[in-house]
């Protein structure tokens, strides 16, 4: 199974470059071109949704898992779409970073805007296999705050039994010390540190990061892993992309 994390820049940005009626038609090219079976979006707004659900993410082809971060559901969210010929959704659903996960609109402290995970749990057609594919946007101001968030998600995975994959917008880079925290409980990173910056500002990469990242458990190989960099400036975020033996 191919898997890609792709940040989409949110349409409600105020700079030129990211005015998404400019950018949509290229974003949904990108994800087309990228073949995946499971794409995990960031940044994505409801109008972004429902615009690529009319072109590469179309029902009922995919199946589609995840909401708004705000109390009433908009705002931006980090949404599971699977091929429906591929997968069966067993469950899905959307939490909170903070001490209420469950309390839709919850801000961890601290934080300027509420933080959420999408976890989508499949069984594959056709064969005695499962995947929980964990999508999430951690906090862009506080290496402390993206260490409680991904305690927060690690707290949560001794209770799945199938093959997991963690990944998203982590908003740093893997020195930071929630990598080393997922890396305790048996995940790995599908590319190593130093694999190239994976936002680009729109711009010149130079002096960007890599803090785009698919983590997977270690029943699960890694067959190729790469950021895909020719989808140039269609975001300030290039996709990265895994192919997948559970």
């Amino acid at each position: 199974m191919r898997v890609a994390s792709y940040n989409i820049r949110n349409a409600r940005a105020i700079d030129p470059t990211s005015w998404w009626w400019r950018r949509r038609r290229r974003v949904g090219d990108v994800i087309a071109d990228l073949e995946a079976d499971v794409v995990c979006l960031q940044e994505a707004y409801p109008s972004q949704i429902r615009y690529l659900q009319r072109g590469p993410l179309a029902s009922p082809e995919w199946e589609f898992v995840g909401r708004g971060r705000n109390a009433r559901g908009g705002g931006e969210a980090v949404p599971v779409f699977a091929q429906a010929a591929r997968f069966t959704l067993r469950d899905g659903h959307t939490q909170w970073f903070g001490s209420t996960p469950h309390d839709p609109g919850t801000h961890m402290t601290g934080a300027a805007h509420p933080r959420i995970s999408t976890s989508a749990s499949y069984d594959v057609v056709g064969r005695e296999q499962a995947v929980t594919i964990v999508n999430l946007h951690l906090d862009h101001a506080s290496a402390d705050r993206r260490g409680a968030s991904v305690d927060q998600i690690v707290s949560t995975l001794p209770e799945v039994r199938e093959s997991l994959v963690v990944l998203g917008d982590f908003n740093g880079p893997l020195t930071e010390s929630w990598s080393e925290a997922l890396r305790g409980v048996g995940f790995r990173s599908v590319l190593e540190d130093g694999s190239g910056p994976t936002a680009n500002g729109f711009g010149d990469s130079s002096g960007q990061q890599q803090i785009d990242h698919i983590f997977v458990r270690d029943d699960v190989t890694v067959l190729d892993a790469r950021i895909v960099t020719e989808a140039g400036h269609a975001s300030d975020h290039y996709p990265v992309v895994a192919d997948l033996e559970l």
